[in-house]
């Protein structure tokens, strides 16, 4: 007996000079629009220095018009979800939803690739600026959860 796992990605990408997103799906549904392209990359080190994701598209007209709409990808803003897709290929329950700033892009002969950057970065080891305490950060957890006020 086989199992399949359908799994899907919708982009929300929003130009820097632009208010409303372009909404695509890599996968078929009729729900949205269908766009091929996928993510590459991982978004976090246990360094806690972020590294970059990278959203691929075949070299088409549709993708330069995308990059070129948004200054080259600089501060676009990226809302990727992920989602299972039903046996009736219709889109599932909600996995993850990430944000992301656009940094640039790059364009070969083949593929074009959207950089971006995570939305929250990594907190640097001289944030906050001063010892924690129950001052500023209430209650003292025993995990990493903190509450800065």
């Amino acid at each position: 007996m086989t199992n399949e796992i359908r799994i899907m990605q919708k982009m929300f990408l929003t130009p820097v000079n632009q208010t409303d997103a372009i909404v695509k799906q890599n996968y078929f549904p009729a729900a949205t629009d269908f766009a091929p392209f996928q993510v590459q990359g991982s978004v976090s080190t246990l360094g806690g220095d972020n590294s970059q994701i990278q959203l691929l598209f075949p070299a088409t007209d549709y993708a330069i018009a995308l990059v070129e709409s948004g200054n080259g990808n600089r501060q676009s803003q990226l809302i990727l979800e992920t989602r299972f897709i039903g046996a009736d290929h219709q889109e599932g329950s909600l996995i993850s939803q990430e944000f992301y700033i656009g940094l640039g892009a790059t364009f070969s002969e083949n593929t074009i690739e959207l950089r971006f950057n995570t939305a929250v970065d990594a907190v640097a080891s001289n944030f906050p600026a001063q010892r924690l305490n129950e001052k500023n950060v209430g209650i003292l957890p025993l995990d990493s959860a903190l509450s800065l006020r």
